[in-house]
């Protein structure tokens, strides 16, 4: 099965959403080593290897033909022209005069028959061909004469002359002939494995589809490779065309060859990396060959409108080679090989433009690869001009699929270039928003809801925004875009009339409750945005905590509205209330990060709550004052040291436990507390407070967004309370 390149991105698949990573847990790099089991494909011998035995064997006869041809023509001069000249009868004279000129025009014959074959595979193929044919015409009917000369003389044996000339000359002139006759068999010999090799068994034609070259550019190539191979036998030794393959003579054409064939060699390389057969022991070959690299990185800037199919054929080529981390990082190093991989997406909408995000979209897999293209003038706007899914005057008009596959493959670039950690990763996400474009094309992109399934799209957007919303400055400008947070809203709450849920939608709707929950982080303004959105309240979020698909990002949201929203929307928030019964039940059953958020929300809801409200809630919730005040104590118990799945775990149960102290006049919970020993578990999370729990953002490991309010603070506070109650 062959391994076309494929520019459509992977479907989506969707994991229960409370193991879904997210921005707001840190994220270690994870070294996974690529292992590849031989197989049998790559002990056994490569097609092209029966043309270069087959070479030999030719080789082999014609060298014997030639060096019969040479003694026979010494024997000719030194011992008959020069012994017997004057005692050889006319007959025998003209007959050796004869089979020296003949077998002369057939050498002369051989040497430019393969001249013309060679150049048939070159500018002028029907010329050369009928070149080609003349000589090799030329060369039997030579041969034919040899045979037909040579038996008739030794068939004859009458030599003339005395009996005393005739016993040296006649056992010369037997030799003579006998060695003409030798050498022109093994020349028809030749000709005739020749013939039925290539011709009748067709090798070329088998050897060609075997090696996914059966194109009629793939044929001149195996053609052309075989003639090389013969030639190298019969002008050095005769192994030396033993030794060569397909890989190497392509490395060869495109390194030392004119440009003709550097456009063989780059047909060659796609079609063996293109196959599943040979890909990867092409690749491993490629990528070790620093010329080879180099000139396929220089065919990409080729402009000529005559070569596109091999800036084509490179292109596929560099965009196999940089699936792998080492290859992607030889091409980067070559000077000027981020500029040609980007000069692909400076031409007409077609293949080469998403080849080139594709190249780039693997290159950015490398965190110092991030930088370099972030840092190659004018790339980033060219990238992002090609994710607006309605360009030109036919915008109105739904989108073709080559601008589908564009918008796509550019998102993903982007989602690669959003997500990178560090330093890095926060420039270019100030560059990405600082483009007046982004955000607007993704808003467009996310507003499409054509007959086509856009989820893909959807998702590759909303995790961009995601991605830059991590910044302040980007959140806000993406807050304020017009349509952004009504049309995320829509996405992660559908109308109860929409169609059926499916996987991929599911995936679209937790992406965008992490995008919603992303802008309303420390954003007044982006939490003003939501509660408008959702109708000037928080019902429709209430509702969703019922949604297992949704519930974490209501949760979420619904604890930032509360955190960060503002006196001006307090009243809307006094509804939050009404899904303190769900969260409480979560937090007696749930483990990991629906717990986590549901401790969060749960010490926010107490802030809006009525004296006396608690009780009643605990009451509907069917839970204990007791319980709940042991299961917060068991929690920070499980957790003895930060997790990294739910690094904020114990910052929000001590939130949850001090407003659980401060709510009630009579101080039940304190007693209760103190009963379960809530002042060794204090004593242990201050022993063991880390970076961890500071931070609601994370950028890879890198913490962002530091909290106001740290562990150790809480704890202090916590204390504090127990004392004076």
């Amino acid at each position: 099965m062959d391994r076309c390149v494929s520019l459509a991105t992977r479907s989506v698949r969707v994991q229960i959403p409370d193991q879904l990573p997210t921005l707001f847990e840190p994220q270690k790099a994870v070294m996974t080593p690529h292992i590849r089991a031989s197989t049998d494909d790559d002990d056994a011998a490569p097609p092209e290897r029966r043309l270069t035995v087959l070479a030999l064997q030719l080789a082999l006869l014609e060298k014997a033909a030639s060096r019969l041809g040479t003694l026979g023509f010494i024997w000719a001069t030194v011992v008959l022209l020069g012994g017997f000249a004057i005692t050889l009868g006319q007959t025998d004279f003209w007959c050796v005069t004869a089979l020296l000129l003949v077998e002369g025009a057939r050498i002369l014959g051989r040497s430019h028959e393969l001249e013309w074959q060679h150049e048939a595979t070159g500018r002028a193929p029907p010329v050369s061909w009928a070149a080609g044919r003349v000589f090799h015409w030329l060369q039997l009917l030579s041969a034919s004469a040899c045979v037909a000369l040579s038996l008739v003389r030794l068939a004859h044996q009458h030599y003339g002359g005395s009996p005393e000339a005739r016993t040296n000359r006649r056992s010369a002139l037997d030799i003579f002939y006998g060695l003409a006759l030798a050498e022109a068999l093994l020349f028809l010999l030749e000709k005739a494995l020749w013939q039925w090799r290539l011709g009748y068994h067709r090798l070329l034609e088998r050897v060609a589809v075997e090696c996914h070259l059966a194109t009629a550019c793939g044929t001149v190539a195996v053609r052309r490779f075989f003639y090389d191979s013969y030639s190298r036998c019969l002008n050095g030794s005769i192994f030396d065309g033993l030794h060569m393959d397909l890989v190497s003579y392509a490395d060869d054409l495109l390194t030392a060859g004119s440009h003709d064939e550097q456009r063989l060699g780059a047909n060659i390389l796609v079609a063996l990396v293109e196959s599943d057969r040979f890909a990867d022991a092409t690749l491993r070959r490629i990528g070790t060959s620093a010329p080879t690299v180099e000139r396929l990185i220089e065919m990409l800037s080729w402009k000529n409108a005559s070569e596109k199919d091999v800036r084509r054929s490179a292109a596929v080529v560099v965009f196999m080679l940089t699936g792998r981390k080492l290859n992607a990082l030889r091409v980067t190093g070559i000077p000027g090989g981020i500029e040609s991989v980007a000069s692909l997406l400076y031409a007409d909408l077609d293949e080469l433009n998403l080849l080139g995000l594709s190249i780039l979209n693997k290159l950015a897999h490398d965190h110092d690869n991030c930088d370099k293209i972030g840092k190659t003038r004018g790339l980033l706007d060219k990238i992002i001009s090609y994710s607006s899914i309605a360009s030109g005057p036919a915008a109105a008009a739904p989108p073709t699929d080559t601008r589908l596959k564009a918008v796509k493959q550019s998102l993903r670039v982007v989602k690669r270039l959003a997500t990178t950690t560090g330093t890095t990763g926060k420039l270019l996400r100030g560059e990405l928003s600082d483009i007046v474009f982004t955000v607007s094309n993704i808003r467009e992109v996310l507003q499409q809801h054509d007959e086509k399934d856009m989820s893909e799209l959807h998702l590759l957007a909303i995790e961009i925004l995601t991605s830059l919303a991590m910044d302040e400055e980007a959140r806000e400008m993406i807050g304020g875009t017009g349509g952004v947070v009504s049309v995320l809203l829509a996405m992660f709450l559908p109308g109860k009339d929409a169609a059926a849920p499916d996987r991929r939608k599911d995936a679209v709707r937790v992406e965008a409750g992490e995008a919603l929950a992303m802008l309303a982080l420390d954003s007044r303004a982006n939490c003003g945005a939501i509660i408008t959105a959702c109708g000037g309240g928080v019902a429709r979020l209430i509702e969703a905590l019922g949604d297992p698909v949704v519930i974490i990002g209501a949760a979420r949201i619904l604890r930032n509205l509360c955190t960060y929203a503002g006196e001006e929307w307090q009243l809307a928030l006094r509804g939050v209330t009404a899904g303190a019964t769900k969260v409480l039940r979560n937090i007696m059953v749930e483990k990991t990060k629906l717990l986590n958020i549901s401790l969060s929300l749960a010490a926010q809801m107490l802030r809006f709550m009525e004296p006396g409200e608690l009780r009643g809630t605990l009451a509907a919730a069917g839970v204990t004052e007791a319980a709940l005040a042991r299961t917060l104590v068991l929690v920070l118990r499980e957790y003895g040291r930060p997790s990294l799945v739910v690094p904020r775990i114990r910052l929000y149960t001590l939130e949850l436990a001090i407003a659980l102290m401060r709510s009630e006049e009579d101080a039940r919970f304190v007693a209760l507390f103190v009963e379960l020993g809530l002042e060794g578990e204090l004593r242990r999370v201050a022993e063991t407070t880390s970076g961890l729990e500071c931070f609601n953002v994370f950028s890879g490991s890198v913490g962002l967004n530091r909290r106001a309010v740290g562990v150790c603070s809480l704890v202090e506070t916590a204390r504090e309370v127990m004392r004076r109650g």
